[in-house]
């Protein structure tokens, strides 16, 4: 009879002892993946910052040719991208008053191309182009050219 309790302790502590290194080897791998979400998540947000920028020299020069139509399509994408991209990074780092206020002047843009002020238009684009290099360091991406 303490043959079978022996085998029964060992087995356990056999059983146990392999659940143990499964847990192990899950929780590096589940650490790695979110070190994997996390290098991602900063990646995918470069891909925006370089649309906003690039979006804003292409907006100039529709402006600078009359061709509000164009500058107008290309706000409304650039808008899209920002709300689903930028917007809610901006949120959780420094909160929704603060994003609204970085929002705000690019409505004003928008609503500048609509109008088709020139002048307030290249204005704005200054305003909302130095508005994104202030917040890309914020959210863990870098700017290394704008112009």
């Amino acid at each position: 009879m303490s043959k079978k309790i022996l085998i029964a302790i060992m087995g356990t502590l056999l059983t146990l002892s392999v659940a143990g290194c499964g847990d192990t080897l899950n929780n590096n791998e589940l650490n790695s993946q979110s070190d994997y979400k996390m290098t991602h998540a900063k990646r995918s947000l470069s891909t925006p910052f370089a649309d906003m920028f690039y979006g804003f020299r292409l907006m100039d020069k529709f402006i600078a040719k009359g061709d509000y139509a164009a500058a107008k399509t290309l706000s409304r994408n650039l808008d899209d991208e920002f709300h689903d991209a930028i917007l809610p990074s901006i949120i959780a780092k420094k909160g929704k008053t603060y994003a609204n206020g970085i929002d705000e002047k690019y409505d004003e843009l928008t609503e500048a191309i609509s109008k088709k002020n020139k002048s307030k238009i290249r204005e704005l684009i200054v305003v909302n182009r130095n508005n994104l290099k202030k917040i890309a360091p914020m959210v863990g991406v870098s700017v290394l050219s704008t112009e």
